[in-house]
């Protein structure tokens, strides 16, 4: 009995360990747990480097949920620049609009690096959104409203296309954003 005993008590704590390392791990070194430090300020330094970074996205035809109530889940990857991935995540055809949602992920180093944001991080901890601009273009480069236009969470944004200008945007457009800051990140 003893011997058993032994055996159940070792176990519980070799999983314990292994929990306690596990849970270590994607602290300190997942992309999730090095994001979290780094906006926190948790053991890291942060710096704004440049304000309003230009972004410009092409948004294909067959990305766009043409059709009433039709919903794309998409993730589709669109840009990749300092370390921050830009994703078409899903299109939503609600009726008054059709509206395109972006997020993006990041490709954290845990010593040191840079990231892309949509707003301010900060010296407090609070964030303050992004005062940049978002302009839709069509094919031959001509400007055309936006429609409603959300930010967050996180680094996410989106917009609304209204009904009048969706035949604007049927061979695909164009999406210049201006939102996001560029900022150096390293481990104290």
């Amino acid at each position: 009995m003893t011997k058993r005993k032994n055996i159940v008590l070792v176990l519980l704590i070799l999983s314990v360990i292994v929990i306690l390392i596990y849970r270590s791990y994607t602290i300190n070194f997942t992309n999730e747990g090095i994001i979290n430090k780094v906006i926190d300020r948790d053991g890291y330094s942060l710096s704004l480097e440049t304000k309003q970074i230009p972004v410009e996205i092409f948004i294909k035809p067959e990305w766009i949920a043409f059709n009433l109530d039709e919903r794309k889940e998409l993730k589709i990857p669109l840009l990749e620049m300092h370390n921050t991935n830009i994703l078409l995540d899903n299109v939503w055809n609600r009726g008054n609009d059709i509206y395109f949602s972006f997020t993006t992920t990041f490709n954290m180093k845990s010593k040191a690096g840079e990231l892309l944001y949509n707003g301010f991080l900060n010296e407090d901890g609070t964030f303050t959104s992004p005062s940049g601009e978002l302009k839709l273009y069509h094919q031959n480069m001509n400007e055309f409203p936006v429609g409603q236009i959300g930010t967050g969470p996180g680094s996410s944004f989106s917009f609304g296309i209204q009904p009048e200008e969706q035949k604007l945007i049927s061979e695909g457009f164009y999406v210049m954003y201006s939102g996001f800051n560029l900022y150096n990140y390293y481990k104290r």
